[in-house]
């Protein structure tokens, strides 16, 4: 996700905002860690000095979205009051590249992606498994590469992955929150 961010970020982001700068990632070892670790950041950030906004990126996997999404915020605000955004990805960050198939060709011009636009299965990307879908199209799928690669050709006005419109939607509130 880190790697996924670090590249759509500074397309997504108005020119004010710059990635380590005023901007920050803070990837996590899995997803038990990030939830261990909410409380304690939620309870750090007002002591920064400045003020701090949150959004809390988690694939959804095989949770349910609402109780997942839910089970994150009652972490955050039983804590203390700042600007919080989750957003699920849903079922898993690959999932956000099948909404953009030119991307995905881009990288993969094996797999003649953009043709795929119109199959069923790919008109809602975000009810399929993105990653097992992206190894069946490419042999030479790799998580790691895909994550730095395919965010560099996508079009983040024009995704067809509901989750991915979703945080793109969130990060624009929260940046708007004043």
């Amino acid at each position: 996700m880190e790697n996924f961010l670090r590249v759509i970020l500074p397309k997504i982001l108005p020119d004010d905002y710059q990635l380590d700068v005023n901007c920050f990632i803070h990837a996590h070892e899995g997803k038990s860690h990030l939830k261990k670790s909410i409380p304690r950041k939620i309870r750090a950030y007002p002591r920064y000095g400045y003020p701090v906004k949150v959004l809390i990126i988690h694939d959804q996997d095989s949770n349910d979205c609402v109780k997942l999404k839910n089970e994150l915020l009652e972490l955050c605000n039983s804590i203390v009051e700042i600007p919080v955004i989750i957003r699920i990805a849903c079922r898993e960050l690959e999932n956000w590249y099948l909404g953009d198939m030119c991307a995905i060709e881009a990288v993969y011009p094996e797999t003649k992606a953009s043709k795929l636009i119109e199959k069923a299965k790919y008109r809602n990307p975000d009810t399929v498994f993105g990653a097992f879908e992206l190894g069946q199209l490419t042999r030479n799928f790799s998580k790691s590469h895909a994550s730095r690669e395919i965010p560099k050709y996508m079009n983040t006005d024009n995704n067809n992955s509901v989750s991915f419109n979703h945080f793109v939607s969130g990060l624009d509130k929260l940046i708007s929150i004043k």
